[in-house]
């Protein structure tokens, strides 16, 4: 069963609302009822959000000229509200931008467009957006926060009105289960007390008696009536743990980690250890359900042992993607236990990478040998290159002949040649081919032998994966350490480690609260001073972190990274890629908010110790529902150590390394899933751009197909099908994106229903993405961008943040086209990234090359067959002293060039400032439908040196649909000043 509330909310154009029908708060709405037509317009997405002579734009099918469009909104004098008469600012390719008037009243506006053949299904602009929450596991009582967008009510954004209903699970596929509304008879429902509500996060308190069960939380603007309503999140209530035997032991002197086990065995509980300097026995391993706790974070000291006799146990075990690398030399020799089940032959299949065209080799075939216990060596062919060191594929190599039981394995190089191998499998039956996506598994049939999995690594140079090694490792779930500090020694690379002994799996309830980390000197991996590895609902709160990258999340979920102090240090080559690092794997549902990062003292000035503030990376997942918030710098600059690379220091980063599981056109489509197509025509080669054919998913029979992504997380580099987005790019119902639930064989059913599903034959992209992220009232000084969304950025809010001194753009939004190909592998800065729906409001950029950059990258001759950019709203920003351009919207292809839709569609930008700039705001390439409304042009001291007039509003291609409106200009006196240019229609002077 379908959401039954969304698929009604999507035909008439409002969310009902909790069943039955609760009285809703402030002036209701009697909006006319208009009724559908074929032919009518079709509206499939818009930017939500316009307030009084504010504009919005509306993505669909007949909204060229002609078209007419009505709302409805709140008046004081009516008490159903009054009509409302939007002006049409401009249109093309699909989309349409206007303007509602000033004198209306804050709230939700119902809007319709009209043609010959009728209307719309009318269309909800202001009503709350509530996302996620957290916790969304909550006991009775407790308080639990709610992000989205337009939560509160305006003007004020104080009141928010939030209504809590009692749900029930049915099934509407199988793998899929969504909340539907209880029958009255079981209904529970109440409008809770909120204590803390702005436009983009609110706070509400649960009843204490109420009763465990689903429940749905349901925001509504405080007028409106059904009109009101926004869609509904769940919210699972539990009871609270009961009390358990836990007990608390005090620690003062002894063997601290056969303390922590003792009280493991006993259960869990606390280790209260007292106040002194403790030298570790080595890795303190602290298990499930213990918590390691000081007097003060200045008083308890742990102390990593530095004596090399000591053995530090491995954070990290065997696992896919990794294994020996640098295995090159002639002799070099690696030995394995491995135990076969049977007589006979087994066929050896070898995971592997390499590529030796650099020295002019086709591979390493035959310059490997694998011998069976002392037997005879026997030559590992079909080793040709993969493309690179660290792309991995299987190669039947070999076949041995074994007896059963446990023998010495041994792999050598004879001949030269580099290759990293990831992993060995022995099959019994000859016809076996092991699966590029799902990893084999041992058994009476197949043996699988880790390649790091050794008992003998006699090599020149060669490495082992692995090396980190922690100080503390939290291995348990509920596992927590607080109030000390940890000392490191150059032994350990991580101050604390937070990770499942049996990852790929997730560990859960970890804390860190109150801990000093310093010290972890160690450089075998990135040094770190707390790294997360797949954490699920960690608090890390109020610490002090030393490391090259004091904060690293590889894989989180639903966890608090809050006021923490981060102080990175530069201990070898550059310095670390960020302060908050999540590289290469999802982030989901998580608060990173109030934290500071500093450096060093005597490094606070001068040459940077630290990259990037925080930079968060797709790979193995996508980046979602994140609240990231309030961070600053504390005198500290972001950027390369002289004589690295300098092309970085993006303050708050996101850049995708991006996995595309499809592109093309859609088999089939309903309220809630897509379909693909089983199989593909091949890609033409004029349309691979950086994809190469041998990357394409292929079949048993080497059709060409979709990428299949796997449904659960088995250690491989493949992202899982609920890290995908589907989003249309051209066709009926395009702009939308929806996250992916489950796939079942070809079909990926959706969290929420489509506006307007998608039709058969409509160029769809199922992806990798950041999607719904808040960025608000952060502060960024000294780097190269302030804010980078980079690829792949959907319906992201950028709010009030600060900007000051970067070397490059202060916003830098940039949507991309490299590859028309139906699929691409895990790849950085390639792939088709949508740009779409991102709001961008309330930030000040101060000293900055180009104030606000709206761009799109091709590969060139793909044609443009939809818009990399889409929808994006910058309004109430301020770009003070630009050296280049205050706000820069423009594709990269010719001027001249004919293509069959714009690379850049429906960019608003109004409300902003620029003062002091080369050219105020420009428009310049392979953009349309762009509307440039109440901005102001400030030119009160030069900023370059570049001869002739400023111009304060340039549009360089003068047949574009760029609308323009009460703009203000001024210059240095404080008004009309001959020297500059208000507005220029035509290519842009060369000056400029």
């Amino acid at each position: 069963m379908n959401h039954l509330w969304l698929i009604l909310a999507a035909l008439v154009g409002a969310n009902p609302g909790p069943v039955p029908a609760v009285e809703t708060p402030g002036l209701d709405y009697e909006p006319p009822e208009f009724v559908t037509a074929a032919g009518a317009p079709v509206i499939f997405a818009d930017t939500h959000e316009a307030g009084p002579d504010q504009s919005f734009l509306l993505v669909g099918e007949g909204l060229d000229a002609g078209v007419e469009l009505t709302a409805w909104g709140v008046h004081p004098d009516a008490a159903g509200g009054r009509e409302i008469k939007p002006k049409v600012q401009t249109s093309a390719n699909g989309v349409l931008i206007a303007t509602l008037p000033e004198r209306i009243c804050e709230g939700p506006v119902v809007v319709w467009a009209k043609n010959a053949a009728g209307y719309s299904a009318p269309v909800v602009l202001n009503a709350p957006q509530p996302w996620w929450c957290q916790p969304d596991v909550a006991a009775p009582g407790d308080g639990v926060r709610v992000f989205g967008r337009s939560l509160a009510q305006p003007p004020g954004r104080v009141r928010a009105f939030v209504y809590l209903a009692r749900t029930r699970k049915m099934g509407q596929a199988p793998g899929v289960h969504v909340p539907v509304p209880v029958p009255v008879s079981e209904r529970i429902g109440q409008w809770l007390r909120v204590v803390q509500a702005d436009k983009y996060q609110a706070s509400v308190v649960l009843p204490e008696d109420l009763e465990p069960g689903e429940y749905q939380l349901w925001f509504h603007a405080g007028s409106g009536g059904k009109y009101g309503w926004g869609e509904p999140i769940s919210l699972q209530v539990a009871a609270p743990p009961a009390d358990c035997p836990a007990g608390t032991v005090s620690f003062s002197e002894g063997n601290l980690q056969e303390a922590v086990d003792r009280l493991a065995a006993a259960g869990g509980g606390t280790v209260q250890v007292a106040a002194g300097e403790y030298l570790l026995t080595g890795t303190l391993v602290v298990p499930a359900g213990v918590q390691a706790t000081g007097a003060g974070h200045d008083r308890t000291v742990l102390v990593s042992p530095p004596d090399p006799t000591v053995r530090l146990v491995p954070v990290a075990g065997a696992a896919w993607n990794q294994g020996p690398s640098a295995v090159h030399s002639v002799g070099d020799e690696m030995a394995y236990r491995v135990a076969f089940p049977a007589d006979g032959a087994w066929t050896v299949w070898l995971r592997y990478a390499t590529e030796m065209s650099p020295y002019n080799l086709p591979g390493v075939s035959k310059h490997m040998t694998l011998a069976i216990a002392d037997g005879e060596p026997v030559p590992l062919d079909n080793l040709p290159n993969t493309g690179s060191f660290g792309t991995f594929r299987w190669s039947r190599s070999a076949t041995v002949r074994v007896t059963a039981g446990t023998h010495e394995v041994v792999w050598k190089n004879v001949k030269g040649g580099g290759i990293h191998i990831d992993a060995f499998a022995f099959a019994r039956e000859p016809l076996f081919v092991p699966c590029e996506n799902t990893p084999p598994v041992s058994s009476d049939e197949i043996v699988v032998v880790q390649g790091e999995d050794l008992v003998r690594f006699q090599t020149k140079e060669g490495a082992l994966p692995g090396g980190d090694r922690a100080a503390v490792w939290l291995a348990g779930h509920g596992a927590g350490i607080s109030n000390l500090t940890v000392c490191g020694s150059p032994r350990v690379n991580l101050g604390i480690a937070i990770r499942h002994p049996e990852y790929p799996k997730w560990i859960e309830n970890c804390r860190v609260v109150q801990v000093n980390v310093r010290g972890c000197e160690g450089k075998q991996a990135e040094n770190c001073g707390i790294r997360l590895y797949h954490v699920d609902n960690a608090v890390v709160k109020n610490n002090e972190l030393w490391g090259r990258a004091p904060l690293f999340l590889s894989g989180v979920k639903r966890s608090q990274f809050i006021g923490n102090r981060l102080v990175s240090q530069t201990l070898w080559g550059g310095n670390s890629e960020g302060y908050i690092l999540g590289r290469n794997d999802t982030v989901r549902q998580c608060i990173i908010e109030d934290n500071v990062c500093a450096s060093p003292p005597g490094q606070d000035a001068g040459g940077p110790t630290g990259r990037r503030m925080v930079w968060l990376s797709t790979g193995r997942g996508s980046v979602d529902w994140n609240w990231i918030a309030n961070n600053r710098e504390d005198r500290a600059r972001f950027g390369g150590v002289a004589g690295t690379d300098q092309n970085v220091g993006e303050m708050i980063l996101f850049e995708a390394c991006q996995r595309i599981a499809f592109y093309g056109p859609l088999a089939a489509a309903d309220a809630q899933s897509v379909t693909l197509p089983a199989t593909l025509p091949p890609t033409p080669d004029d349309r691979l751009g950086s994809v190469k054919r041998e990357q394409l998913a292929y079949d048993e029979d080497g059709n060409e197909t979709p990428f299949w992504p796997p449904d659960v997380d088995q250690g491989t580099a493949e992202p899982t099908a609920d890290e995908y987005f589907v989003t249309v790019l051209r066709g009926h119902g395009w702009g939308q994106t929806r996250r992916v639930v489950t796939r079942l064989g070809e079909t990926y059913h959706l969290d929420r229903p489509w506006r307007v599903a998608p039709e058969p034959g409509c160029l769809a992209l199922v992806h990798t993405a950041y999607w719904r992220n808040h960025i608000v009232g952060n502060r960024t000084v000294d780097g190269m961008t302030g804010v980078q969304l980079w690829i792949s950025c959907i319906e992201n809010i950028v709010s009030g943040n600060a900007i000051q001194r970067m070397r490059k753009p202060g916003l830098y939004l940039y949507g991309n086209c490299s590859t028309l190909a139906s699929s691409m592998p895990t790849t950085w800065n390639r792939g088709i990234g949508p740009l779409y729906f991102n709001h961008i409001e309330g930030t000040r950029c101060d000293e900055i090359s180009c104030g606000a950059l709206v761009t799109s990258g091709e590969m060139h001759p793909l044609p443009v067959e939809f818009p990399r950019c889409l929808g994006n709203v910058l309004r109430h920003n301020s770009f003070v002293r630009s050296r280049t351009d205050g706000v820069l919207i423009t594709g990269n292809r010719p001027a001249d060039e004919q293509q069959p839709t714009a690379a850049i569609l429906g960019t608003i930008a109004e409300f902003n400032v620029v003062r002091d700039a080369s050219v105020g705001y420009r428009v310049a390439r392979s953009a349309e439908a762009t509307l440039l409304r109440r901005n102001h042009a400030y030119f009160w001291y030069p900023v370059n040196q570049q001869p002739g007039p400023r111009v304060a509003f340039q549009v360089d291609n003068e047949k574009a649909a760029v609308a323009l409106e009460l703009n203000s200009v001024e210059g240095i006196h404080g008004g009309a000043d001959r020297q500059i240019v208000p507005e220029q229609r035509g290519p842009a002077t060369p000056t400029q």
